[in-house]
């Protein structure tokens, strides 16, 4: 059983994934007695920060790659907990460059309801909910941070295309999230059948339209920050 109490007397270890090198070095680079240890072709990067056990990895883009550094952390690494971190395209109006989403449910926009629901790992629904005590905290944390951007909590949907404006209209219409990304879905897949928890948070790099290529390469080092900046002070809540 790997859901263990947050903050409890269980040794917490805590795997925080990106998908780019962009989001997730800046991180890698403050971790205490680093030591990488490769699986599958991708680094793993173990070590303390702020006194936490924890363990990081830049995935590589997409639902699959989230999903087998996800599966590695919790077999090999025996995290407690994961994060995922990096940037997102925005579909709710609300939401600006730099902004960052807490997601508090996530599905793909891409699989069909009865794949999930119908076979293996036979939900409910299609949504994965995120860990309401992490959730919670981050929501906090992000509160009391003066930040520079706003911060949402909402729905993250999940799928492996850069979105037209046409299928932009037909997402919102179908799933009313706050935004779209490549990988959420896999890794909170993956949490779900091991029981572990997990929480997104993700920054605004692009308007998740034609143009979102183009502004998801010229904002992801600056935004790919902001939801780092709030990862990092959750992570100190469970020294």
């Amino acid at each position: 059983m790997h859901n263990k109490a947050f903050g409890g007397k269980n040794k917490v270890r805590i795997g925080i994934i990106g998908p780019t090198e962009r989001e997730i070095m800046p991180f890698v680079n403050k971790i205490d007695s680093r030591e990488t240890i490769r699986h599958a072709k991708i680094d793993f990067y173990s070590g303390k920060f702020e006194n936490v056990d924890v363990v990081a990895a830049f995935s590589g883009v997409c639902k699959v790659n989230a999903a087998i550094a996800t599966q590695i952390m919790i077999d090999r690494f025996d995290v407690t907990h994961i994060i995922l971190t990096g940037v997102a395209g925005a579909l709710d109006e609300r939401l600006q460059i730099g902004d960052t989403v807490i997601a508090n449910e996530i599905a793909y926009h891409d699989v069909a309801r009865e794949i999930l629901t119908e076979y293996h790992p036979w939900m409910e629904d299609i949504y994965f909910k995120s860990d309401m005590k992490m959730l919670n905290d981050a929501s906090l944390i992000a509160g009391s941070l003066n930040l520079k951007n706003k911060c949402f909590i909402g729905r993250i949907i999940t799928g492996e295309a850069f979105i037209t404006e046409n299928e932009r209209y037909k997402l919102i219409q179908d799933f009313e999230p706050l935004c779209a990304d490549m990988e959420s879905a896999g890794v909170a897949h993956v949490c779900y059948a091991n029981n572990v928890p997990f929480l997104v948070i993700r920054s605004i790099s692009d308007f998740a339209n034609e143009d979102g290529p183009e502004s998801f390469e010229n904002n992801i080092g600056n935004v790919s920050f902001n939801s780092l900046h709030i990862v990092e002070e959750l992570i100190k809540e469970y020294a």
